[in-house]
C-alpha cells in the first residue's frame, strides 16, 4: 500500500524526474508505440515508490525480525533507520553520479558513422532504474551485518572462509542484476558489491573486538 501510493505521488513529478535521468544520456529516448510513453512514466513512478518506501520497510523489519532479538538496542531503532535510509540514498547517489554516467557512456560509445542508437524510454527507464535500487540495497550490507553480528548468527570466520564465493557471488549478482549483457556494466557493479563485503568484514570484526575488550 505504502509502494503504490507513493509511486502515485512520484507519478506527478516523473516527467521532472525522467529529464534529470535524460540528462545523462545527453540525448533524446524515443517511444516506439503510443502507449510507451504513459508507461515509461508509469514504470518510473513505480522505482520511485520503492525507493521512497524504504524508511517503511527498514521499520517492518527492524520491528518484527531484529529488535525482540536485540532487547538492548530497542531504543535506537529510529538511529537505525536513519542510517538504512541515508546508506540508500548514498548507493543512489554514487550510481546517479558515477556509474551510471560510465556505463550509459560506454554503451552509447560504440555508435559509429553508420549505426546511430534508438534508445527505448522503457528500456532506459529499468536499466536507470534496477541499478540505482540495486546499489541503494546493496549499501544496506554493512548496516545488516552489524545487526547480525550483534544478534551473534555472523562472525568474521565466516568472512574469511568464504571470501572466494564472495567474489564468484558478487560476479554472478551483478551479471543478474545489470540490465544489460556487456562485461563493462557487469564489472561496475560487481566491484562496489565485492567492497561492500570487506567493509561489513570489517564491521564484523569490530563487533567481536568490542566483545573481547575488558569494558564490553
Amino acid at each position: 500500500a505504502v509502494v503504490l501510493g507513493l509511486s502515485a505521488a512520484s507519478f506527478l513529478f516523473s516527467e521532472r524526474i525522467l529529464v534529470a535521468l535524460v540528462r545523462l544520456l545527453n540525448r533524446k529516448i524515443v517511444a516506439y508505440d503510443p502507449s510507451e510513453a504513459f508507461l515509461s512514466l508509469v514504470s518510473l513512478s513505480l522505482y520511485c515508490g520503492i525507493a521512497l518506501s524504504l524508511p517503511v520497510g527498514a521499520w517492518m523489519v527492524w520491528r518484527g525480525v531484529l529488535a525482540p532479538r536485540l532487547p538492548g538496542m530497542k531504543r535506537l531503532g529510529g538511529a537505525v533507520i536513519a542510517v538504512a535510509t541515508i546508506l540508500f540514498a548514498g548507493g543512489v547517489v554514487l550510481g546517479y553520479f558515477v556509474l551510471l554516467p560510465s556505463g550509459i557512456g560506454f554503451l552509447a560509445g560504440f555508435e559509429s558513422r553508420d549505426i546511430t542508437a534508438l534508445i527505448s524510454a522503457r528500456k532506459f527507464i529499468s536499466f536507470c532504474g534496477t541499478m540505482l535500487i540495486a546499489l541503494g540495497l546493496s549499501f544496506e550490507a554493512p548496516l545488516l551485518s552489524y545487526l547480525l553480528a550483534r544478534i551473534g548468527w555472523l562472525g568474521t570466520g565466516f568472512f574469511r572462509r568464504k571470501w572466494r564465493h564472495a567474489i564468484l557471488g558478487c560476479t554472478v549478482l551483478a551479471a543478474v542484476i545489470t540490465p544489460t549483457p556487456d562485461v563493462w556494466n557487469m564489472t561496475l557493479m560487481a566491484v562496489p558489491l565485492l567492497g561492500l563485503y570487506f567493509v561489513s568484514f570489517a564491521v564484523v570484526w569490530t563487533v567481536e573486538a568490542t566483545r573481547r575488550s575488558p569494558k564490553a
